[in-house]
């Protein structure tokens, strides 16, 4: 605490320090936010339970309902029809949105109806809306009728065009229309829920009501109604679909019969009625093309091997390559002796003559052997040319035969055509006609078997515990809520605080260092001489500790010079600034007998400082000193409990300015701080009068009184910002902290030891030895 207060040179005002280490800002900033639900968990708790006494009230108008719940089990036809799915198919239950259909179809006011009437629920006042209204119903009446005769209108939406004409209704019953059974399905609506247990196939219909008995009644009768209506609405789309089937089959009927007519009159027309001329006709023209083909191709055959023989001829090498001649004996042979000799004449060439015999013989037989070989090649090629002629013949004759089938089986052929034609339209006829006659059987045999796609799993049993209202979740709900709503007003009343809880808020404030902040001494706050009184005889007490702190405060900001007249002054009157001038001057003198303390009364509008020393004559007064009419010993008064001297003032002493700011004022200080250690003057509040800014011109150092949690802030910088230009040396000190309350706040402060260690005094006090047995303090100048 003593960093936070030293002072620079010349005795100047404090000034805060800069801290070393900052604290974690998220921390900080929870620890604020705890530390205001704490301090305001009165009024956060006052609010839960005022919610909890309006939820009580409520619950207690309401009446009491019983819960009862059927469960029905979605369960797809195992027996359907194979060409019906579109007709009779059941639910899909692999498909979400037909399984959440369903739902919707049980919670239909047309199935509701059903029950209604089954059961004779528009009769019972419960349902019928005929039962008196309660307390609550009644108090909201007013509020519901504002609301549908004045702000519904204003916020209905305007109409863009004149209104379309309105279609005719169809007359209704007076049944459907009657207001009580309308009433009915509405309440049973309301108090109906559907829902799919878990991820099951299993449908929970939950209804409350006033009896439980009658919510049981309800919750089975709707199941039942449901499988009722599945099962007649199965019934009626097998009705549609059989009905349709008729009309579909004797129109099919009659298609059928036209069209076997028509085959049979074709047959009989054209002479194919039992004539297989036709079949024979294309038979023979199908045989005959057959062969046509396959002389064509041994045509073609015939003429690629001429082709091939004719280029071989003009190349003797390519002929070994042709089928014919590599099969001919005689051209092997032929080629073999054609090799032979055209090797034995290149060796005689090379060693003899052009015109030698020998050469000019093999020359001879090789010519001879080639025009042999020549002349068995063209008997081949005319052999193939033979051929040829002979295929082509076949394939003229064949060609010929073809075309005269074909004149005759073309008439034919064409009937035959047109006659598959009508045999197809009649056969198309006649498998559509027995694929809907069989459908139609079967849906006939369908209409005595049908049953709902779902089963009831279990019935409802009727309840006797209400499930509603839920005492327990109603008001826990209810005390959370209010807690909640006594959250957001402290938090507002906290935003909207305009006092000042910690010496923090008034240097942030203020820009002047707060020297300490002195608790809140238990007794009568009216009674300055108790309270004075209470410091003095315990002088362990946090009080005065604090009042001590203040001054070990103020002599170490000037250590070169440690002021001698200090005066005290506060912004409005009754925040305890006589108080604690009386307090901080027994204190010092009572816990230090050579320290010689004077304290001087110059609130002299007031003059309270008798009353805060418990003094019953004032003796001389300051003024009366001035003026010369008492000599200073004459009004020097000495304080028989704590031994401080004082001079006291009187009430609303006339011309107090101009006293202040006489020479004899300035004298009169001037002699004061000769004769004592330390001066302490009792100022009047800034904000009443000019007189504290004279007095704090004519001291050394001014302590300014703020009293904890009660002086506005705008007060407190208003009278901080009047005093600063007149002096600089202002520190500012607390008064009157609750230290309870301000344990909640958590701020750390000067008082926070304070209210940590009240035992630690506590025990001081009690180990201490009794204040008449106590030697004097003596301290050496």
């Amino acid at each position: 605490m003593l960093s936070r207060m030293v002072q620079v040179a010349d005795g100047g005002s404090l000034a805060p320090a800069p801290v070393a280490v900052r604290a974690n800002d998220t921390s900080a900033e929870l620890w604020s936010w705890l530390h205001l639900l704490n301090r305001r968990k009165a009024m956060i708790i006052g609010c839960g339970l005022i919610a909890v006494a309006l939820m009580a009230v409520i619950i207690a108008q309401q009446t009491p309902l019983y819960k009862a719940s059927a469960r029905i089990m979605l369960d797809t036809r195992t027996f359907k029809v194979v060409s019906t799915e579109a007709a009779l198919s059941g639910v899909d239950t692999l498909n979400m949105g037909a399984i959440q259909s369903e739902l919707e179809v049980i919670k239909s006011d047309f199935l509701i109806a059903r029950v209604v009437d089954k059961l004779g629920l528009a009769n019972l006042p419960d349902f019928n809306g005929t039962k008196p209204p309660g307390f609550i119903d009644r108090s909201l009446a007013p509020l519901r009728e504002l609301w549908s005769a004045g702000i519904a209108k204003l916020l209905a939406p305007i109409a863009s065009g004149p209104p379309e004409a309105a279609e005719p209704a169809k007359a209704s019953s007076a049944e459907e229309n009657d207001p009580r059974r309308l009433a009915a399905i509405g309440a049973v609506a309301s108090h109906l829920s559907v829902t799919l247990l878990g991820r099951t196939f299993v449908i929970v219909v939950t209804v409350e009501s006033p009896d439980g008995t009658m919510s049981a009644k309800i919750a089975n009768a709707i199941a039942d109604a449901y499988l009722s209506d599945q099962i007649e609405s199965k019934n009626e789309a097998n009705k549609k679909a059989t009905d349709w089937l008729e009309q579909r089959l004797a129109e099919l009927r009659r298609n059928l019969q036209a069209a076997e007519e028509a085959v049979a009159a074709y047959r009989r027309d054209k002479g194919l009625a039992g004539s297989p001329e036709g079949n024979v006709s294309t038979q023979t023209l199908s045989d005959l093309n057959t062969k046509y083909t396959a002389a064509r191709g041994r045509r073609v055959e015939k003429e690629a091997r001429l082709v091939a023989l004719s280029k071989a001829s003009l190349n003797p090498s390519e002929l070994a390559n042709i089928a014919e001649v590599a099969g001919n004996t005689t051209l092997a042979a032929l080629r073999i002796q054609d090799v032979e000799l055209s090797r034995k004449l290149a060796e005689l060439s090379g060693r003899l003559g052009e015109n030698h015999p020998r050469l000019v013989q093999v020359r001879n037989e090789l010519n001879a052997v080639r025009a042999r070989f020549l002349s068995e090649t063209q008997r081949i090629t005319l052999a193939v040319r033979a051929e040829l002629d002979a295929a082509k013949a076949e394939e003229d004759e064949l060609k010929e035969m073809v075309d005269k089938a074909s004149v005759v089986s073309g008439t034919a052929t064409q009937y035959e055509a047109e006659l598959k034609q009508l045999e197809r339209e009649a056969q198309s006829n006649r498998t559509l006609y027995e694929s809907f006659l069989t459908r139609y059987k079967e849906l006939r045999q369908q209409q005595d078997i049908q049953r709902a796609d779902a089963r009831i799993l279990s019935y409802a049993s009727p309840s006797y515990t209400p499930s509603s209202p839920n005492y327990k979740t109603g008001l826990l709900t209810a005390f959370v809520i209010g807690c909640m709503l006594g959250m957001a007003g402290a938090v507002a009343a906290e935003k909207l605080d305009r006092v000042f809880r910690s010496a923090a808020q008034i240097e942030e404030a203020t820009g002047v260092n707060v020297l300490g902040m002195i608790p809140e001494v238990k007794g009568a706050r009216s009674v300055r001489a108790s309270v004075v009184g209470q410091i003095l005889d315990n002088t362990a007490s946090p009080a005065a500790e604090a009042v001590r702190a203040v001054f070990t405060a103020i002599t170490l900001g000037s250590l070169d010079r440690p002021p001698k007249v200090v005066a005290i002054t506060s912004s409005t009157p009754g925040e305890g600034k006589t108080t604690f001038v009386a307090s901080m001057g027994g204190l010092l003198t009572k816990m230090n007998a050579s320290r010689r303390v004077l304290i001087v009364d110059l609130d002299l509008r007031q003059a309270s400082m008798s009353a805060a020393l418990g003094l019953s004559d004032r003796g001389g007064t300051i003024d009366e000193y001035l003026m010369g009419m008492r000599s200073l010993d004459e009004c020097i008064r000495r304080h028989d409990l704590s031994g401080v001297d004082y001079i006291c003032a009187r009430p609303n002493t006339p011309n107090a300015p101009e006293i202040l700011e006489s020479h004899a004022m300035k004298s009169a200080l001037a002699t004061f701080a000769d004769r004592y250690d330390l001066v302490i003057l009792d100022g009047p509040p800034v904000m009443a009068v000019s007189d504290a800014r004279i007095i704090a011109r004519l001291a050394d150092y001014t302590v300014f009184v703020v009293q904890w949690a009660k002086t506005p802030r705008e007060v407190v910088k208003a009278a901080i910002s009047a005093l600063l230009p007149v002096t600089s040396h202002v520190g500012i000190v607390i008064n009157r902290v609750n230290l309870a309350k301000h344990a909640r706040y958590g701020y750390g402060d000067h008082s926070d030891y304070s209210s940590r260690y009240q035992g630690y005094y506590g025990d001081e006090l009690e180990e201490a030895p009794k204040p008449s047995r106590r030697p004097s303090l003596k301290v050496a100048k």
